[in-house]
């Protein structure tokens, strides 16, 4: 019994089926298990971050509402003298003797050390300012009486509205030697006996207590915190770094009122929430880490018990693929053995299902291989001795196609020079005539390179005396190809298309250029020229008849319809049933500019 060659000789080495199904299996279960705990995680943490957002704005949101009514609380405070009708009028009254202008400075500063009694100990300093300045104060300070307030921007304000005016916090002022900074509130007193009558302006220093109690009732968590500015960005109040307030400060109004921000590589929630009567903001700050620690542990454990799980079932997964599996791989094993060239195994086991038809059908397979093995040898051998003795005799009736259609122009070319009595240039050409014949008459089944650029050279040197100053040309070989092997005369008859098609028909000069160069594999000869090309439907035909060759190789077509063109179909045949269809002519012209076909042959060194 004959044995098939193995398709390798190298033995198998895949993976079983069984181990590979088994890893692409655990895969995807533990892929599924950590992608699912994943998205459960990050969806669970987004809606959680969006639920406590909501929470948190709502909370400054009361805060800010909680403050705004403190500083209502403390606008309330420039009405205190209102109240009092001996005030009023002590405010009111004016004295020319130094005496009762003293008592009338008693009496209301008297005034203002009992609103200062009052439990508000965020009240700091009480300033009435008519033509003079009343003071009281919480702590005893030294006043600069002779300063000019009604300088004050706040001041002139007072001056023109009836509104109670909000000063932003500042170095305290009208004080000798201010150390505290405070924020107050501004508000013009008038006359209670003739209301259009402005006599002085109540003002009210605050220190930030009262605003620190009460943001201290709201907590951030541990890495949180709140902090107020104003609407230039100052820092009213704040718990928290300075660095982390100017950070967050400097983006709010780029930003909505809740957003993610980085600071430090730490990942914050932050809030805003508007005190509208102070035009401050108050802002919020999370650490998203401390929201997120109870989720990631929940991660954590949801991860370790999928895990686990995913691991049982991959184990109780290979018990079952490994028992339904054996069939299969009993089959594969006789395969190799049937591989080897052993064509009498048979499959003994008893299986059913698609596995039992595999094996039934494998055994089928093997007999009927058995039987016709010999007969398919021989047809094989057949068919290919009788192929190659036919591309054989294909080429031999491509060369001698060539011969003829060559000659007959080439002693066309001599015999112009002869009639034109150029008998120098006529025996020069024969020379070159000579050569060219002798090179045909030892038609060779390859030549170098350098040979059949010397056909070349002896061709376009006769065709350049017959039209002297209407034809130059252009040979460059680099020395590395000229050892290469190729076909011969397979540049010849494209060379001589660009004389008849070029040259003949045009009254200038006619360029043609023949250049080899070489990638890794493949060698590239172009022939160009810049004579009259050919028009666009032409070029397609010619180029559908070259891409038909490639096509169908064992099609002889009939190049007499287009006779003009042999030159250029032949040598294309010749290349792809030397060479193969990878290789061969194309062509590409643009009409009235010029012609370049390209060769791609493969790289054949001598002796190769």
């Amino acid at each position: 019994m004959m044995k098939l060659r193995p398709l390798s000789d190298k033995p198998y080495k895949g993976n079983s089926i069984a181990f590979t199904l088994s890893v692409v299996v655990s895969i995807l279960i533990l892929i599924s298990v950590f992608l699912t705990s994943i998205v459960s995680y990050h969806r669970y943490t987004r809606n959680f971050q969006e639920q406590f957002s909501q929470k948190t704005s709502q909370t400054l949101e009361q805060l800010s509402l909680n403050i705004d009514t403190y500083l209502e609380e403390l606008f309330h405070f420039s009405l205190f003298p209102y109240y009092n009708d001996d005030i009023m009028t002590a405010i009111e009254s004016k004295y020319d003797n130094e005496l009762d202008s003293l008592k009338q400075r008693r009496e209301i500063e008297s005034f203002l050390n009992q609103i200062m009694v009052m439990p508000r100990k965020d009240i700091t300093n009480v300033f009435i300012l008519t033509d003079e300045i009343y003071y009281s104060g919480r702590m005893p300070k030294s006043i600069n009486y002779s300063e000019d307030f009604t300088q004050y921007s706040w001041y002139q304000k007072c001056m023109n509205t009836q509104d109670v005016i909000f000063i932003p916090t500042q170095l305290e002022q009208l004080v000798s030697y201010p150390k505290q900074r405070v924020f107050s509130i501004a508000k013009q007193l008038r006359s209670i006996k003739n209301i259009d009558r402005i006599i002085g302006v109540i003002k009210v220093d605050a220190s930030y207590e009262g605003i620190e109690t009460i943001v201290k009732k709201i907590s951030m968590g541990k890495d949180g915190g709140i902090f107020i500015i104003d609407k230039h960005k100052n820092i009213i109040y704040s718990n928290i770094s300075k660095e982390k307030s100017d950070f967050i400060a400097n983006s709010l109004l780029q930003t909505p009122s809740s957003f993610v921000q980085s600071i430090d590589r730490k990942e914050y929630l932050i809030n805003t929430a508007v005190i509208e009567s102070a035009d401050w903001t108050v802002v919020g700050l999370s650490s998203l880490d401390e929201l997120n620690l109870e989720a990631r542990n929940t991660l954590n454990f949801s991860l370790v018990l999928a895990t686990l799980c995913s691991l049982g079932a991959i184990v109780i997964m290979l018990f079952f693929t490994k028992r339904f599996l054996n069939p299969l791989m009993e089959i594969v094993t006789l395969m190799k053995q049937v591989r080897e060239g052993d064509f009498g195994v048979v499959f003994q086991g008893k299986t059913q299902g698609e596995i039992g038809y595999l094996a039934s059908s494998f055994n089928s397979m093997v007999s009927t291989i058995n039987d016709n093995i010999n007969k398919n040898t021989q047809l094989i051998k057949k068919i290919y001795e009788t192929e190659m003795l036919n591309k054989e005799a294909r080429i031999n009736a491509l060369q001698s196609q060539i011969k003829p259609h060559f000659l007959y122009n080439t002693l066309n070319m001599i015999s112009i020079e002869v009639q034109l009595g150029k008998y120098d240039n006529a025996v020069d050409n024969i020379d070159k005539l000579h050569y060219l014949l002798r090179s045909m008459a030892k038609w060779k089944k390859d030549v170098s390179l350098e040979e059949e650029f010397k056909i070349l050279e002896s061709y376009l040197g006769i065709q350049m005396c017959r039209f002297e100053n209407r034809l130059e040309f252009f040979l460059d070989l680099p020395d590395f190809l000229k050892d290469d092997r190729i076909i011969p005369f397979i540049l010849q008859p494209l060379v001589e298309n660009s004389v008849v098609h070029g040259c003949e028909t045009l009254t200038r000069k006619t360029t043609i250029t023949v250049k080899a160069c070489s990638d890794k594999s493949s060698l590239y000869i172009s022939v160009s020229d810049n004579g009259c090309g050919i028009p666009a439907e032409r070029l397609s035909v010619l180029q559908d008849q070259l891409s038909d060759c490639s096509a169908n190789l064992d099609h002889q077509p009939d190049f007499a319809k287009d006779g003009e063109h042999i030159g250029l179909n032949n040598v294309n045949r010749r290349i792809k049933l030397t060479y193969g269809s990878m290789y061969g002519v194309t062509l590409n012209s643009e009409y009235q500019k010029g012609t370049q076909i390209l060769v791609k042959l493969p790289l054949i060194e001598k002796g190769s």
